[in-house]
């Protein structure tokens, strides 16, 4: 699967971009803030509609703008073309496949792979559990339909509770309705994070071997927030405290994952550059994963991740992610030995180099 083209009217910063990227590599290169990471982010929008910088539409449109639109071509095989066009309003998003409107996401899910590998993956050691939650949903989501379903139903129904608990008016029996509601998705995501994240453990054990990178006893562990047999009684328990605080404070949104290295928190025992290196060797982890399960070798969409790694580790990393993936990357540097199609990017302009 090859993205030929990105057209993007008043998405972010950009009045209008028409790109093509039909080319095995291509590189954005140019000073940050110019518009680099926009076109990444609309390009990552072929696989589920959904932005890996935010879970807001309001910030993807221009300012002063209603709606941003997007045309995205992608060519899976020789004989075999495809147009996704998207558009973004406010509390809205609506998707057309070849001109047929999309009605079920789960049922895109996995036509479009593409994978990110972005500068804020390199704070997942350091940075706080939503950062870890983000990405494993988008880890987990990318491929399966079903735990994709769940976040959303937890999520809507989380929305209402923490709505009613902030209301001057409920009644026991409406929280009592969205924690129903809440129920089985949240015990589908326990069940799916418990079950993968061994195996992402796994596998992230067999890429840093295969890159070059330590291992030192690399491992990921799960820690949820509740057992997932235990939510209705935490829920009705925590109902005091949660009416006092607006929200509602335990549950799968307050799940987390350790990142274990030489059997020690990777945030108290790994050194800066081992860090690194370990969320590097994860995110080859989940391209290992998504290749396997997904249709089509998915896209890479690389914003700015190996700028301060040597060149034996670039390289390394850029033999572990092979030849069978199309890599459209980003940076303030240009672009690593070989033949990329390069443009130069500058106040949302992107001139050919």
């Amino acid at each position: 699967m090859r993205l030929t083209r990105i057209r993007a009217a008043d998405f972010r910063n950009l009045t209008f971009a028409d790109v093509s990227t039909d080319a095995p590599r291509v590189f954005l290169l140019g000073e940050n803030g110019q518009g680099k990471t926009n076109l990444l982010e609309a390009a990552a929008l072929v696989s589920s509609f959904r932005s890996f910088r935010t879970t807001e539409i309001s910030p993807l449109i221009r300012a002063g703008c209603t709606e941003a639109r997007l045309r995205l071509d992608v060519r899976q095989s020789d004989s075999e073309l495809a147009e996704i066009e998207l558009r973004l309003a406010k509390g809205s998003r609506k998707a057309l496949l070849n001109g047929n409107p999309v009605t079920s996401v789960a049922q895109h899910l996995g036509q479009f792979p593409t994978i990110v590998f972005c500068s804020d993956d390199l704070r997942l050691v350091r940075g706080s559990p939503s950062n870890r939650r983000r990405w494993l949903d988008a880890a987990i989501g990318g491929t399966d339909a079903t735990y994709l379903t769940a976040v959303r139903d937890y999520s809507r129904a989380l929305e209402g509770r923490n709505a009613l608990l902030k209301a001057e008016q409920r009644s026991d029996e409406e929280l009592r309705a969205f924690e129903k509601a809440m129920i089985a998705p949240g015990r589908t995501l326990a069940e799916i994070r418990a079950k993968v994240l061994p195996e992402l453990a796994e596998t992230l054990r067999q890429a840093c071997a295969r890159a070059g990178f330590p291992d030192k006893g690399a491992d990921l562990v799960y820690q949820p927030d509740t057992p997932a047999e235990q939510l209705a009684e935490v829920w009705l328990k925590m109902r005091p405290a949660d009416l006092a605080a607006g929200t509602t404070l335990r549950g799968p949104q307050r799940d987390d994952f350790a990142m274990l290295f030489g059997g020690q928190d990777a945030c108290d025992y790994a050194s800066e550059g081992q860090q690194r290196l370990l969320v590097l060797a994860l995110c080859l982890a989940r391209l290992q994963r998504d290749t396997l399960r997904a249709p089509t070798p998915p896209i890479i969409l690389a914003d700015d991740v190996l700028g301060e790694l040597d060149d034996i580790r670039r390289r390394a990393f850029w033999a572990e992610v092979g030849d069978s993936h199309q890599v459209i990357a980003t940076g303030t540097v240009p672009p690593p030995s070989g033949d990329w199609l390069t443009y130069r990017v500058a106040g949302g302009a992107y001139l050919q180099a």
